[in-house]
């Protein structure tokens, strides 16, 4: 009878702490509205910013081309849902396209890795990087203006973990300089999307 009981009081607590378990991991979606899409000036960073987040990523070597290519003003940029895990690590897919390239901007696009969908030029690619708390480091309202002509916002599904919360207090890496300048690693930023390149149907402001 004793191991009868033995054996219930461990399945109990067996199935009980899957229960806690699968809570300790939920996740949640949310939204976030964009104040701006920045480089670094050594163009190693690309930094996604939000009232309440800053989205930090290693610049890969395809928007790195494209944010200094003659094409750039034709680019269309699109993000789907951004994955955050309990680590802080956030990941996405991003689309860019060019619908009306001349002749030698499709082969520097093709060039930088761009492929050929019948009169489209199109890159998929992947993005990993960190997500930090703002702490209320925002762009200047100036420079929020400039950025986007529209609001433009990105959705996030966010892993709950257990040590989640801990980690939402990781300080931004950006700063604010007296003159208003964001810096990041003490590496000036400066603004990309949204003055050359339209993201999500937000028009380019140098394209228009």
């Amino acid at each position: 009878m004793n191991r009868f009981y033995r054996a219930a009081l461990i399945a109990a607590l067996f199935f009980a702490g899957g229960c806690v378990t699968s809570k300790l991991y939920e996740s949640r979606d949310y939204t976030e509205t964009l104040d701006a899409v920045m480089l670094s000036a050594d163009q190693q960073w690309m930094v996604v910013l939000t009232p309440k987040h800053h989205y930090v990523f290693p610049l890969p070597a395809v928007l790195r081309e494209t944010f200094s290519a003659g094409f750039r003003t034709k680019v269309s940029a699109s993000f789907d849902q951004f994955s955050v895990s309990s680590a802080q690590r956030v990941s996405g897919h991003y689309r860019l396209q060019i619908s009306d390239a001349n002749a030698a901007e499709r082969e520097a696009a093709l060039a930088a890795g761009y492929r050929a969908d019948d009169q489209t030029l199109v890159f998929d690619g992947q993005i990993t990087g960190t997500r930090y708390a703002a702490n209320g480091v925002r762009a200047d309202e100036s420079l929020r203006q400039q950025a986007l002509n529209r609001d433009y916002r990105i959705k996030v599904s966010e892993s709950l973990g257990p040590h989640v919360v801990a980690l939402r207090t990781l300080v931004t890496p950006l700063a604010v300089m007296a003159d208003g300048m964001l810096v990041i690693f003490s590496v000036p930023l400066v603004l990309v999307i949204g003055t050359d390149i339209a993201i999500n149907g937000a028009e380019g402001l140098h394209s228009r």
